[in-house]
């Protein structure tokens, strides 16, 4: 949950999550559906979708047993190098290396290193030395010491150079050079959208639909259908939201649509105390928190 999501943020929801799946067998046998209501908020629904497939995984074809080994943890739906490294070091003692943005931006001052951190050259140098550096002794305590320092002396602005145990070996700090380090890519220029959804109403309940792989974003999610998904003309303006996915800014008008004659198989009619379930995504929760009491069906 905390890849790509504060802290702040994660807290309440994986309280939350623990309570609805406290171990890897409830997990296992739980819905999609239910997993991603319990995800709701987060974003990178992706992450959601793995972690139940490595739940399945582990019970299925592990015995309910998690991996030990680096290629086991590795093997896990969702789990990349450093994911794997984290896990190995921290629950199973393994000698090996974490390279997070943390981590990243130490090394990059500690060891002035003035390429872009985001190139793959730049990471192949960050990781030789990530793994150089990882002890046989307690490469869990280090490893998160690492991202610690990261996270609360090492920090993007205004690093707290006075209180790092580590200065004195620090290349960018001898050179007065930490402020410009890590050296990273511009950011792209944010993108606007522009989203007309429809709120249609039919015998108390309200049409949904579902998000087919190929789209951009909110693949395989439920949302409000939009204009061009259905041959129907959008009517008065309900309510509107911004939500920001990647360097897109998205604006979503809710808008009064008449029901079609008939829908396609993409779209289903939910009852309105269901909305939760199926409209996980904070876009579609941004719009119905500011409308659920307002809205007329």
């Amino acid at each position: 949950m905390l890849q790509q999501t504060t802290v702040a943020t994660v807290v309440p929801k994986f309280e939350r999550f623990l309570a609805r799946f406290p171990d890897v067998q409830t997990l296992a046998a739980a819905s999609e559906e239910d997993v991603l209501a319990a995800w709701a908020g987060l974003g990178y629904y992706s992450r959601a979708r793995n972690l139940l497939a490595a739940a399945r995984k582990i019970t299925d074809a592990l015995g309910g047993h998690f991996p030990s080994d680096y290629e086991g943890i590795l093997s896990l739906p969702g789990v990349g190098r450093y994911t794997a490294g984290a896990i190995g070091s921290i629950a199973f003692g393994l000698r090996l290396p974490v390279l997070d943005g943390n981590v990243m931006r130490v090394f990059s001052r500690w060891f002035a290193v003035q390429d872009n951190i985001k190139d793959a050259a730049t990471q192949k140098r960050l990781w030789s030395i990530a793994e150089k550096l990882v002890p046989a002794s307690r490469p869990g305590d280090w490893n998160q010491a690492l991202m610690e320092l990261g996270a609360t002396v090492c920090l993007p602005e205004n690093p707290k150079c006075s209180e790092c145990p580590v200065s004195r070996g620090c290349i960018a700090f001898s050179r007065n050079i930490q402020g410009r380090l890590p050296v990273v890519s511009a950011r792209k220029e944010a993108v606007s959208l522009l989203w007309t959804c429809l709120w249609i109403v039919k015998d108390g309940k309200i049409l949904l639909w579902k998000r087919s792989q190929d789209e951009r974003f909110l693949k395989g999610l439920w949302g409000f259908p939009e204009a061009r998904h259905l041959k129907t003309k959008p009517g008065a303006l309900l309510k509107t939201a911004s939500h920001s996915i990647t360097h897109h800014r998205i604006t979503a008008e809710l808008r009064r649509a008449p029901a079609p004659k008939k829908i396609p198989p993409q779209a289903a009619w939910v009852a309105k105390e269901y909305l939760g379930r199926h409209l996980v995504s904070s876009l579609w929760i941004k719009l119905l928190g500011k409308s659920r009491g307002a809205l007329q069906l």
